[in-house]
């Protein structure tokens, strides 16, 4: 096979096309879509690693993989690939994976955010798509860059991702050649950025001129002329026109006239500002004009189509109104509807009505009158709309698709806000408003069309000066609108009137009023009846005035009037100009009073103005003697006048300035209107005018010797100020101040044309002049006066702003020297704020580019910053001059600054540390300072670092210094300073930090290895440990994409940190002991991190810290341990008992705070038992520990996998696992800080007796004594407990509480009774005694009298490996809750392992389960086994209720049985072969205890005979039996049906045939010659058969006489039966004599006659033990069933109860069953207690009632507390396969007896016997059909398995796509297999010689 080799470049990145299964674990699984690293290449083979996954390498075939092209990043330490795309759409593509993850998670958890993150998704998937498109023009392309960006933002914050910090254009920095202080910045700005855009503000604009992008698509209107579309901005609140028109010629057929602009109708309304954005109500209007006859005709389809009709002329047409299309446009203008010019926006048409004009139907559908959408009818305009920023000149370069081509411009009527010098612009806007007329000689009102022409001074008509609007040509005149029979017409129309400049002054507008008839023959006789003008000009000079005009109408004579006349000039024109009592005429025309004319004009010009005082100052030249009135009058002028003629106003004054001879009279003058010009365009309101300032000094001025003027002005002004002097001339030079820059500029430009226009000739001298200006600003500084301090102020906050341009004209080091003098030549601490902020500017200047200016300007600035910084004086403005200092000294143009970095090092880094230390984290300016300590750290050098320390004059300042910045990091990565979603700017920290250690490291080892320093050490082990554990290192909990960046800018920092470390702790030497124990925590927590060579690199220190302890001197004490030695072994400590006992309390803290993990215990282990072992004198000691170690961490490892599991009882198990653990290594402190723990989960589920049994725990460590607690047994929970005693008495009562609350009062007792001997004969506090004694009489009251759920036990195997460790194929014994049964508990554990699967058998599983890594469960009920040697009870009569405390508690042993058969069977008799396998289980500890489950310390399993099986049954009859007897003898008050069911039962057995079956299988010749083992078994049961005769007999005496007269029938045939029983037996077996205490008692037995009433309720009767037979074929296991009616069998005295009353009572029956002991009323009886071994614990069921026996109210739930199961987890369970643990099948063939000693030979289920009246009136049933196969425990099918098959896939399953091409066939002598993949790169060794 060919060799490996490394793959180009280009072929570095792939995508996956087809899905590469993995065949062998050399190969590469892929995925379709998987981008794919490729490394290296051999034939056919790729090796490489996905994208995903770069940790995983294979190998996979090419032909699966197409390569992509890619771009190789080699700029960090690794190589970064990344695809060749736009990075905005790799960026998205990134995005979208990371939020794939978390989406899913956020929908899982169902997040508030789930489906706002899906929006963004869904829209960032759009952008890509647009993006990759290629068709965006430039514009959209930025406008979706800067969505992307900005919702990406918002959702990283949202999802709590890191920032991604971005420049002003929107692209991703790159913190490698970023400074420290952009970083911050950026970030900063990025976070208000995002919590602005979740503020949702309103988009704010930051042009001064905007532009609305207007697409006319289409207009519908039903026409049957042609129609002019006049379109505007309109203002909503001023009723009034905001731009001109836009004139849209359209034809009756629907479409534009001018066929070159069908689809291409678009107009720019232009020079909108901001306050027209901000207005209150814009809309977009449009006024429809038919163009045609007076009336609109109808058109006649059939004639138009035989003979076209005449179009009468353009000039004969009228101009009639038709409608108004209008939209509300203001969203679209102030941002709040996003413009889209794709977006076609439908604006509604309203028609005009009969009397209405075009402003009163607009004003109707304005204010929404008489408008009826519905009146619409689809009639009206559709347009797009955009809103574009900037100028003319940038939207045309920005929208190129948008504007180019034939667009029309319409502008505002009105100036921009911002007017440029070159914008030139003479327009006047004339708006005819209305008009009112007379009837004149007509007999109606006229229809009045006004013609408007412009005419020259000769009266004759200027061509092409009137213009409708954008769109429309210019025309000689314009004809209004007309208005039918309106003597008071309102037209509001308006056009615009372009007149060159220089005919303006002599032109005039001249109105001509003609009535347009109907009557088309008539319309072409009339002539103009009236006609009226207007001057353009004023006789003062000016325009016409921007306002309304009310003009006089003139009657015009025909018959004397001239055209050509020109006499009406002399005519006044408006109102305004009229003399009273005069009536204007002249040839041909009269004044007509009854006849008004409005018209109102806006000039709109900037050579052109209204002003007079402005025109004065303009034309001085022509009245030079006005020239000081003109000057004065100049600074009253508006401001706006000025801004508007800036340039030609600045021209004058500079004329004035050189021109006029008499300098002490204008130069003063000049230079404050300069002043009050430059402050005025410096204002708030006029600001955006400084632009056109500074373009005038640029390209118009031309004062080539003004700057001599300007400066010899300035300087008097100064050097005056500290005279006493006017207030005027003081205002004047705080003016002077404040325009300083300006001021400078013109002086500066000045001089340049002038050396310009001379050849450099005067050079000296201006630099003469200046520097002596400069001298008198210095002086200025150097006054002590009040009023001087304003003017002060002024020249430091100004004079920075002068230096780019004095930088032209002047020398920098003598100007960085003049104002540095001019800065500090201010006494004292005046103005401190503000020489500060000259300081910033002075940095931020064009001074400190220069290497020469900054060596004379940075020391004194550094000093002044130190100072205020000392002193914490203006630290805001201290940071941010040391912030621009590092940001600029970053920067290349700063040149060579290695000089600077080492001034500003010695300088001020110790104060910026100490400032940092000192201040509090909260405060603002702590995040910048930190800043700029990182920047100052991240620019030095090593050499910078080597100068740094050698300039501390002493030892003891470097000592200091290094205590302070160790201390000051360890502040930094332990309490942030910056967010945590600032990963850039964190991570550049700690790569400075890391860079910074290095150095200190060396420095400490070099300077206080000796002499020996402690602290220094200490601090920077702690502080290089801190730094390597902080969150932002662990790579392992970030994504992938994030981990992957990381370690592409600065590798892993942790890695060589802990070599750092390492290297350090092994340079201590002899000194190591000094920080043994202290630093074994700190070290541990750095061992920790998952990263296999740092552990591998830092666990031997472990060793290494073993070895010094081991080798300290012994005959010092531990707290002056100093001296190690190995040379006499007699003085060595020979032990680590401090490091051991450090080690485990450091331990327990890591892992149970997540630290830690199963690796890194195998590792520990391995790598110290290595050591050890290898370790000739601590091999024994270093193993035993090793051990211990790792023993712990399993232990800990374990608690901490389940302490957040909703299980807790995994958690208490654990809990236990890890304080028997500390008991063992006697570790009392964390003994007792997990028994709390254990205390308070049990507490959490009010188990309080195994609460109480936690508690005695702890006590057990302590005594009754005096003595003070050590701090080992203190606990947390009973801090105010000084000594032993207070303690444990405390531990007792709350022991004894939760004894009380978990109804243990015996066990309450015996912690009662040790008071008891401490209260009586230690410390005779009779007072508590008395209580104590008090209490324990309740406890024994409540243990006779109160009743106690009896608790079940079951075994619960759990097998497979799918458990956790401390589960996995172990058997526990599980003691159940109050009234918790099989079914529930088994319910309760599945719930508890949903994933587990449940076995039918209790057969032991094979490995196949135990070894899966599936779970698996067996659980079945399980019966305790009491200890009879405990207790005295044997021959005494002891009290029911006590007995069944001890027979289910205190008990360690259980058992189970389960039934086989062995050899052939007899359908017949089953006895012969039935065998019990019975299985006794013994647990760790005893029942109850700290826990209610233990696991099974021994099993021990042994199998019983056929006949062992029938002696144990008839054994228990007999005990059963017995037992009633002397309970009923004890107690002959009570019911005695149980007996009476009993006696019944045994007599005359109803099922299992009786002792016939017991005959037939073992009382034979066959039975005994196959089995001669068996014969004394035979002989005892034969005796036992025999021996129970005289039980029955005594039984019967006994219900003789408590039997009621109703029931005597049923004893008498009882007693018949017994006759014939006992014949048969005694013949057979022999005669036996009864018990002499069974005799007894019968003799003390009363007789009793009582009536049995049908009506008695099960709580008047006591349960009944199950029936066992004597002679039954089959002893039956039944649960004690509570019977409530007996009557004799064919009883003629009694009647038989109806069928409802039967099964009343049967279900009254059936619901108490599994309650019968809480329906048993209780009473204080006793009972004959035998020492059996075969003795039943289930006799608890026994009745103990009194005479009178209350009725007890069922008050508590009969079911265990657990949560409803959800409709899922139900299908779970349904979904199982049946469970034989609580099947409800009964055995066919057996059926074990409930009173033989708790046995329990089917441990899952009982055989319930709930017999009721029927048992006796009805005839025995019939047995149950026999099973043919054996069966199980559970009474399931006992098939060895149950075969779960999975349905088979089709055939013919396979993905329809395309075919993938088979793998790379290999070569033939590779053995059929694919290639080897290249070798890894060797891992470096670590050196363990120092071990």
């Amino acid at each position: 096979m060919t060799k490996w080799k490394l793959v180009s470049e280009r072929d570095k990145y792939g995508i996956a096309i087809f899905n590469f299964k993995e065949r062998n674990k050399v190969c590469l699984e892929l995925q379709v879509g998987e981008a794919v690293y490729i490394v290296k290449e051999s034939g056919e083979w790729y090796f490489g690693c996905t994208a995903k996954n770069r940790d995983s390498y294979g190998i996979f075939p090419k032909s699966y993989v197409q390569i992509r092209e890619s771009v190789v990043d080699k700029s960090g330490p690794v190589e970064m690939i990344v695809p060749n795309h736009s990075p905005i759409v790799l960026e998205i593509t990134a995005v979208l994976r990371e939020w794939g993850v978390l989406w899913k998670n956020l929908y899982v958890s169902r997040h508030t955010e789930y489906e706002k993150i899906q929006k963004m998704m869904l829209e960032l998937m759009r952008c890509r798509t647009k993006i990759l498109s290629g068709n965006l023009p430039v514009d959209e392309i930025k406008d979706i860059k800067h969505l992307v960006t900005s919702r990406i933002d918002l959702g990283n914050n949202t999802l709590g991702l890191d920032m991604v910090v971005r420049d002003d254009q929107g692209n991703i920095l790159n913190p490698m050649f970023t400074s420290a202080i952009q970083l911050y910045m950026y970030h900063d700005s990025a976070t208000k950025r995002i919590k602005g855009s979740q503020a949702k503000p309103n988009k704010v604009v930051t042009h001064h001129s905007h532009i609305f992008f207007v697409s006319i698509r289409n207009f519908v209107c039903k026409m049957t002329e042609d129609s002019d579309l006049l379109m505007m901005l309109y203002d909503g609140k001023e009723c009034k026109p905001i731009t001109e028109n836009y004139v849209v010629r359209w034809s009756k057929e629907g479409l534009a006239q001018d066929l070159d602009q069908i689809n291409n109708l678009r107009v720019l309304f232009t020079d909108l500002g901001q306050r027209d954005l901000r207005r209150d109500k814009v809309y977009l209007v449009c006024y429809v004009v038919r163009i045609g006859a007076m009336e609109a005709k109808e058109t006649d389809v059939k004639r138009a189509s035989q003979m076209p009709r005449k179009t009468p002329a353009l000039t004969d047409c009228i101009r009639r109104p038709s409608g108004v299309a209008a939209l509300d446009v203001t969203l679209y203008l102030k941002g709040g509807i996003e413009t889209n010019e794709d977006a076609h926006i439908y604006v509604p048409f309203t028609p005009c009505g009969d009397k209405d004009n075009l402003d009163g139907t607009l004003k109707k559908v304005l204010a929404g009158k008489d408008v009826n959408p519905k009146d619409f009818k689809g009639h009206g305009l559709w347009a797009s709309f955009k809103l574009l920023h900037g100028d003319l000149k940038q939207v045309r370069e920005e929208n190129p698709h948008l504007v180019l081509g034939s667009v029309a411009i319409a502008r505002k009527m009105g100036f921009p806000e911002i007017i440029l010098p070159g914008d030139v612009r003479n327009d006047l806007y004339l708006t005819i408003v209305s008009g009112e007329y007379s009837r004149g000689s007509k007999s109606t009102d006229k229809n009045v069309e006004v013609t408007v022409r412009v005419c020259n001074e000769k009266g004759q008509s200027i061509p092409g000066v009137i213009m409708m609007g954008a769109g429309a040509g210019p025309q000689d005149e314009y004809k209004s609108v007309v208005y039918y029979h309106e003597d008071k017409p309102k037209w509001y129309e308006t056009l615009k009137i372009a007149i060159p400049i220089d005919e303006f002054k002599s032109c005039h507008i001249k109105f001509f009023f003609k009535h347009r008839s109907s009557n088309e023959a008539k319309d072409k006789s009339e002539k103009i009846y009236a006609l009226s003008y207007v001057k353009l000009m004023q006789d003062n000079g000016t325009t016409l005035p921007d306002t309304v005009h009310d003009v006089l109408v003139y009657k015009v004579d025909h018959k004397k009037f001239d055209e050509n006349d020109i006499g009406y000039l002399k005519l006044p024109s408006t109102k305004s100009e009229m003399t009273d009592g005069n009536k204007p005429h002249s040839a041909g025309l009269s004044l007509s009073t009854k006849d008004c004319f409005i018209i109102q004009t806006n000039v709109c010009s900037t050579k052109l103005t209204q002003n007079v005082d402005l025109l004065g100052l303009l034309k001085w030249a022509g009245q030079p003697e006005k020239l000081q009135d003109c000057l004065k009058a100049l600074m009253k002028v508006d401001g706006e006048e000025i801004v508007k003629f800036l340039q030609d106003v600045l021209d004058a004054l500079f004329n004035i300035l050189m021109q006029n001879s008499d300098s002490d009279v204008y130069d003063k003058m000049v230079f404050e209107c300069l002043l009050h010009i430059i402050n005025l365009v410096s204002s708030g309101k006029y600001q955006h005018f400084q632009p056109v300032l500074d373009l005038y000094i640029k390209e118009s001025f031309s004062a080539t010797l003004a700057y001599h003027k300007l400066m010899q002005v300035l300087k008097q002004y100064i050097d005056e100020a500290d005279q006493e002097i006017a207030n005027l001339d003081s205002d004047i030079l705080h003016r002077a101040m404040k325009s300083l820059q300006y001021i400078m500029k013109f002086i500066v430009r000045s001089r340049f044309l002038y050396a310009e226009l001379n050849e450099g000739r005067g050079g000296e001298d201006f630099a003469y002049s200046l520097r002596a200006l400069l001298q008198s600003m210095i002086n200025l500084m150097s006054y002590n006066h009040k009023h001087i301090v304003v003017h002060q102020a002024s020249c430091l906050k100004y004079l920075p702003t002068t230096i780019p341009d004095i930088l032209q004209v002047f020398n920098a080091a003598d100007l960085s020297q003049m104002l540095l003098s001019m800065i500090f030549a201010l006494q004292g601490s005046n103005l401190a704020t503000q020489k500060m902020y000259t300081l910033k500017d002075i940095v931020l200047s064009q001074l400190f580019l220069d290497p020469e200016c900054r060596s004379i300007l940075l020391p004194s600035i550094l000093k002044q910053v130190r100072e205020m910084l000392d002193n914490s004086n203006e630290m805001a403005m201290c940071v941010q001059i040391l912030s621009d200092l590092m940001e600029l000294l970053f920067q290349k143009k700063a040149g060579q600054t290695l000089d600077d970095i080492t001034m500003i090092m010695q300088t001020v880094l110790r104060t910026v540390i100490q400032t940092t230390i000192r201040l509090p984290r909260q405060n603002e300016l702590t995040k910048s300072l930190v800043t700029v300590m990182i920047a100052i750290f991240r620019q030095m050098t090593p050499n910078h670092f080597e100068q740094y320390f050698e300039h501390f004059h002493t030892r003891t300042d470097l000592l200091d210094f290094l205590m302070e910045i160790l201390s000051a990091f360890k502040d930094l990565v332990s309490i942030p300073v910056y967010p945590r979603d600032w990963c850039d700017m964190i991570m550049l920290q700690n790569s400075v930090i890391l860079k910074s250690l290095r150095f200190f490291s060396h420095t400490i080892r070099d300077y206080f290895t000796n002499p020996f320093e402690q602290q220094v050490w200490s601090n920077f082990f702690y502080c290089a440990i801190a730094f390597l554990t902080q969150p932002a290192l662990q790579l392992d909990n970030f994504s992938a994409n994030k981990r992957a960046r990381i370690v592409s800018r600065y590798k892993d920092m942790r890695r060589e940190t802990a070599f750092e470390i390492r290297a350090m702790w092994f340079n201590l030497g002899s000194q190591k002991i000094q920080f043994i124990p202290n630093l074994i925590g700190p070290i541990l927590e750095m061992t920790m991190i998952p990263e296999v060579e740092l552990r591998k690199a830092t666990i031997p220190i472990f060793f290494d810290m073993m070895q010094c302890e081991f080798y300290s001197s012994k005959s010092l004490d531990d707290s002056t341990l100093r001296v190690e030695t190995k040379k006499d072994s007699s003085q060595i400590k020979a032990n680590f008992c401090r490091f051991e006992d450090e080690m485990v309390a450091k331990l327990d803290s890591q892992v149970e705070g997540g630290k830690g993990d199963h690796q890194y215990k195998d590792l520990f282990n391995q790598i110290l038992m290595s050591l050890s072992k290898n370790h000739a004198t601590m091999s024994t000691q270093g193993q035993h520990f090793v051990e211990t170690m790792t023993k712990l961490m399993e232990c800990l490892l374990e608690y901490r996998t389940v302490v957040t599991d909703e299980n807790k009882e995994n958690r208490m198990s654990c809990t236990v696992n890890v304080l028997n653990f500390y008991n063992q290594i006697n570790r009392k402190e964390m003994y007792i800080r997990y028994v709390n723990k254990l205390f308070d989960l049990h507490l959490e589920c009010d188990n309080f007796t195994e609460a109480a049994y936690t508690l005695k725990l702890h006590s057990k460590l302590l005594m009754w004594s005096n003595n003070k607690i050590s701090f080992l047994l203190r606990s947390s929970r009973y801090p105010e407990h000084s000594t032993h005693r207070e303690l444990k008495e405390r531990i007792y009562y709350d022991i004894i509480d939760n004894f009380d609350k978990g109804k243990m009062w015996e066990c309450a007792l015996e912690v009662c009774k040790e008071l008891v001997i401490q209260y009586e004969k230690e410390t005779y506090d009779y007072v508590k005694l008395g209580s104590l004694h008090q209490r324990m009489a309740e406890f024994y009251q409540k243990i006779i009298e109160q009743i106690r759920p009896e608790p079940e036990y079951f075994r619960v195997a759990f097998y497979g490996r799918g458990y956790p460790a401390f589960l996995q194929n172990k058997v526990y014994v599980y003691r159940g809750k109050e009234y918790e049964r099989l079914t529930d508990f088994s319910s309760r554990i599945l719930l508890q392992f949903p994933n587990a699967e449940l076995m039918n058998k209790l057969v032991p599983p094979g490995e196949e389960i135990t070894e899966s890594d599936k779970q698996y469960l067996q659980i079945n009920k399980i019966d305790p086994v009491m200890d009879d040697k405990n207790y005295n009870f044997s021959g005494k009569n002891i009290n029911e209720s006590i007995l069944k405390f001890y027979k289910v508690n205190e008990v360690r042993k259980f058992r189970f049985s389960r039934p086989i058969h062995r050899g052939p069977r007899d359908p017949d008799n089953e006895f012969a072969s039935l065998w019990l396998a019975r299985t006794v289980l013994t647990t760790e500890q005893s029942f109850p205890g700290i826990l209610h489950w233990f696991p099974v310390d021994s099993s021990d399993t042994h199998y019983l005979s056929p006949i062992e099986n029938a002696i144990e049954d008839m054994e228990a009859s007999i005990k059963s039996l017995r037992d009633l007897i002397v309970y009923h003898a004890n107690n002959p008050s009570q019911p005695c049906q149980n007996l009476s069911m009993k006696l019944n039962g045994v007599v005359e057995p109803a099922v299992n045939g009786g002792i016939k079956k017991y005959e037939k299988a073992f009382f034979n010749t066959d039975f005994m010659d196959a089995n001669p083992d068996q014969q004394p078994g035979v002989i005892k049961l034969k005796d036992l058969m025999a021996s129970q005769i005289p039980v029955i007999e005594v039984g019967l005496q006994l219900h003789q006489r408590l039997v009621p007269d109703n029931m005597l029938p049923f004893h008498q045939k009882v007693e018949e039966q017994f006759v014939i029983l006992k014949n048969e037996v005694e013949s057979k077996y022999g005669v036996r004599t009864c018990e002499p205490k069974l005799e007894q008692l019968l003799a003390t037995a009363p007789v009793i006659r009582r009536q049995f009433s049908r009506n008695s309720t099960v709580n008047e009767l006591p349960s009944r033990l199950s029936d066992a037979s004597l002679a039954g074929e089959n002893s039956s296991l039944k649960s004690a069933t509570p019977v409530q009616k007996i009557f004799p069998r064919n009883s003629a005295t009694s009647a038989s109860p109806s069928k409802r009353e039967k099964k009343r009572d049967k279900d009254k029956a059936r619901r108490k069953t599994s309650t019968s002991t809480l329906s048993i009323p209780m009473s204080p009886g006793t009972q004959w207690y035998t020492d059996n071994e075969s003795s039943s614990p289930l006799q608890s069921s026994t009745p103990l009632n009194n005479a009178s026996p209350p009725v007890f109210e069922l008050r508590q739930e009969l079911t265990p507390k657990r949560p409803l199961r959800s409709e899922i987890e139900k299908e779970k369970r349904l979904s199982r396969p049946n469970s034989g643990s609580f099947s409800s099948m009964r055995f066919s063939t057996l059926s074990l007896s409930h009173s033989r000693n708790g046995s329990n030979r089917d441990s899952v289920v009982t055989t319930d016997s709930t017999a009721s009246e029927d048992d006796i009136n009805i005839p025995p049933p019939l047995p149950v059909k026999q099973r043919e196969v054996e069966p199980d425990y559970c009474n399931l099918p006992d098939e060895d398995d149950i075969a779960l098959k999975k349905p088979p896939l089709p055939n013919n399953f396979s993905r329809m796509a395309k075919k993938k091409p088979p793998p790379p066939e290999p070569d033939d002598d590779d053995d059929a297999r694919p290639p080897t993949p290249p070798p890894k790169k060797p891992v470096t060794k670590f050196l363990t010689d120092n071990f």
